[in-house]
């Protein structure tokens, strides 16, 4: 025990010093010494607590051992491209074993598609939920080698708990990620990770791992961070021809579109398709057999239609997010058979348009049939709990073709895709879906594209395994479509605790991320392959990520929580404008304005009795139309005035298209366009022939006029006009243009 001892010895020796030069001892007392005061103990830290781990040295295992010691295990092939030797290899320590004698040695000899594909892991490590841990282990490689360093929770998850992706020196160097656990949470993983071009033919030793909880932190104060600026106005008109998706709900869900501006204002804005997050799905759509709820997707459908936007249906046939009753169905093979065909074809022709003019453009016919392994799901080919399929398991792998001539014969016009996650980074994964379309085309069976869903983490993947998987699917002949469908970056899961703000470097990461995806994809597929790119919600804290696979805070998407832009919207800005050229529109020969209706009816004009309303259910082009009602005289109908337009001597193109309103009638009215003009006198002058309109088309109006008044006018009016009292029209493209 060591002690502290304090002694006033220095004014002892000064008294002393003074009676001996006189003083009188009688009149002078002599202070007693004062008694040594003693420091209590100190007592020595508490060690941390350590995780446990057997074997981390590999002290325990014999040369050229490659199954080791405790839960350690070694896949040197998980791919069947990739192979490697990874054994336990003896040493002189320092040399190429940290401590001890012992390590693991990896070369790696042809590379997977994947990290991944080599792997050293300790499994099922058991640690205390909730709790925060710092792991470490030694590693040594050639100046240049990588690896990456993984904590995760057990299979089959695999949920990101800490990531740390290091560039190796040719020296012992201590690799150290930090992770934070959940209160459920009783066993990990380490992951090591080597399938790299830089490791061929090159060694990498691994030694000393351990772990130890850290004491718990004080809760951080939350700066008032200034991200970068974000200067895009909107994505939409940075690619007028390309789709630039979001999905969203209605109904009542949460974070339904309907009763939030703010995010309708978002959405108009930037975007111009939208997905149906859950609304499309099986169990929504027919949730008792034979009885289907559209009420929200409706609603979601319906806006779009009000807005000029797309939609993108999600999903007719999924293993999950089934009603129970699907779930339970009893029947044969052609019962199975006949109750999804069923339902593609219901919900299909509910939400088919007629004429070219849908809303619903395109469909995921069939989701997630495949496992990581390439095997289908329901083969039961692992053993994890999520392989297993209804539509699999009753009727056999024939179910993806039934489904997609289902869903062509329900709806002929829409795009069919087939949607899956990790086909972005899994080769064996996208290999499988490549082969089911080969064989599709060799079948006849319809497939318009494949469906990347793209939940993904910060910089994994890299943009090099994106643009190879990309192109994979470019290369299929007959061509098909490319289609990123549920993109969202995981932002926080990587490098230690978990950040409790977005910062503003970290924020500019996923600027860059999302700019060399966007990149990357416009780059590798042609404009005629180009289904386009959906995120996966609108602000962050709408994102499923908040709850998978546990309570966290992420920030994956393009808009703060405030509906602000975030730097990662202007990633994506930034790759649009580089690369997408929009042609100068060339200076319009129209002299009407607004003849098309879609600034509403500014300018226009009910004549005599008629009545005038701006329809958006009818158009020839665009979204609007104007409809005529209420006639009660042959003249009667819609005028517009346009005085000054016509210069004397000078020819014009006229025309305009008009509808009938009531699709069924047996009337077939005379319809023109007239002008009226007034000068020295009035004048009604026939701009173009009468036309014979017959129901449930549009008909084009057309005539040349040559304007031969010299005078000053002082009113003209076009005007349209019919001989059948009874007749209600729409008008829509009105056109006057100068022959040159």
């Amino acid at each position: 025990m060591n002690k502290s001892i304090f002694r006033n010895t220095g004014l002892v020796t000064l008294v002393s010093l003074l009676m001996a030069c006189g003083g009188n001892s009688k009149d002078t007392p002599v202070p007693e010494p004062i008694p040594e005061v003693v420091a209590p103990d100190t007592p020595a830290p508490e060690a941390p607590i350590a995780a446990e781990i057997a074997n981390g040295g590999f002290e325990e295992d014999t040369t050229g051992q490659t199954t080791p010691v405790g839960n350690w295990v070694f896949r040197p092939d998980q791919e069947s491209s990739a192979t490697s030797t990874i054994e336990i290899i003896e040493s002189q320590e320092g040399v190429n074993t940290y401590k001890g004698t012992k390590a693991a040695e990896v070369i790696v000899n042809t590379l997977g598609d994947n990290p991944w594909g080599i792997e050293i892991a300790y499994e099922d490590l058991p640690i205390t939920g909730g709790k925060n841990y710092e792991f470490s282990v030694w590693a040594k490689g050639e100046e240049g080698t990588s690896a990456d360093f993984w904590i995760q929770t057990p299979a089959p998850d695999y949920g990101q708990l800490s990531l740390v992706k290091e560039t190796l020196t040719g020296e012992w160097q201590k690799i150290t990620l930090t992770a934070a656990t959940a209160e459920a949470d009783s066993l990990v993983r380490l992951a090591i990770h080597f399938s790299k071009e830089e490791n061929i033919n090159k060694s990498i030793y691994l030694d000393e791992f351990s772990g130890f909880i850290l004491d718990d932190v004080p809760a951080e104060e939350i700066p008032d961070v200034q991200y970068s600026e974000v200067t895009a106005q909107s994505l939409k008109a940075l690619a007028p021809n390309f789709n630039i998706g979001v999905a969203v709900p209605a109904g009542g869900f949460g974070n339904s579109i309907i009763d939030r501006p703010e995010i309708k204002t978002i959405i108009e804005q930037h975007f111009n398709q939208l997905s149906a997050e859950n609304i499309m799905k099986p169990t929504y759509l027919q949730p008792t057999q034979g009885e289907f709820f559209y009420d929200d997707s409706d609603e979601l459908v319906n806006y779009a239609k009000d807005n000029s936007l797309t939609v993108h249906g999600h999903v007719f046939v999924w293993h999950s997010q089934i009603a129970p009753w699907m779930q339970s169905f009893q029947g044969d093979k052609a019962a199975w058979i006949t109750m999804m065909e069923n339902h593609i074809t219901q919900v299909a022709t509910h939400f088919e348009e007629e004429g070219d003019n849908d809303t619903v453009v395109s469909w995921d016919v069939v989701n997630e049939a495949f496992m990581e392994n390439g095997k289908y799901r329901g083969e039961k080919t692992t053993n994890d709990s999520a392989d297993e399929s209804v539509w699999f398991e009753n009727i056999g792998a024939e179910f993806l073709p039934l489904s997609y001539k289902a869903a062509r014969a329900a709806d002929p016009d829409a795009d069919l895709y087939y949607n899956d996650y990790n086909l972005i980074w899994n080769a064996d994964k996208l290999d499988a879906v490549i082969n089911m379309v080969n064989d599709f085309h060799n079948n006849g069976v319809p497939i318009d594209g494949i469906g990347f869903q793209s939940h993904i983490s910060l910089n994994s993947p890299d943009i090099s395994t994106i643009q190879a998987h990309l192109q994979k699917v470019v290369d299929i002949r007959p061509k098909i479509k490319v289609k990123i469908t549920e993109l969202d970056v995981r932002m926080n899961n990587e490098g230690g605790i978990p950040l409790t703000y977005l910062t503003s470097e970290r924020a500019d990461e996923q600027k860059q991320y999302y700019y060399d995806i966007v990149k990357t994809y416009l780059e590798t597929v042609p404009e005629d392959q180009r289904g386009g790119i959906t995120i996966w919600g609108v602000i962050d804290e709408d994102s499923w990520l908040q709850n998978w696979p546990e309570p966290t805070t992420e920030w994956p998407l393009l808009f703060f929580n405030d509906f602000t832009a975030k730097p990662a919207l202007q990633g994506f800005a930034n790759a649009l404008k580089e690369l997408i050229e929009v042609a100068e529109p060339a200076p319009s020969s129209e002299l009407l304005t607004n003849g098309d209706f879609e600034a509403g009816l500014d300018s226009w004009q009910a004549r005599g009795s008629a009545s005038i309303t701006l329809d958006t259910t009818q158009a020839h082009s665009g979204n609007n139309s104007a409809l005529v009602q209420g006639r009660t005289e042959t003249w009667n109908g819609i005028q517009k005035d346009i005085k000054g337009l016509f210069s004397a001597g000078e020819t014009y193109n006229v025309s305009a298209w008009v509808k009938l309103s009531d699709d069924s009638t047996t009337v077939s009215p005379d319809i023109k366009l007239t002008l009226q003009i007034e000068h020295t006198s009035t004048e009604y002058l026939e701009l173009t022939p009468v036309t014979t309109v017959n129901a449930g088309d549009w008909v084009q109006l057309s005539g040349t006029y040559t304007h031969s008044i010299t005078t000053q006018e002082s009113a003209a009016l076009l005007y349209v006009e019919s001989n059948e009292l009874t007749a209600n029209f729409y008008v829509d493209d009105v056109s006057v243009t100068l022959v040159e």
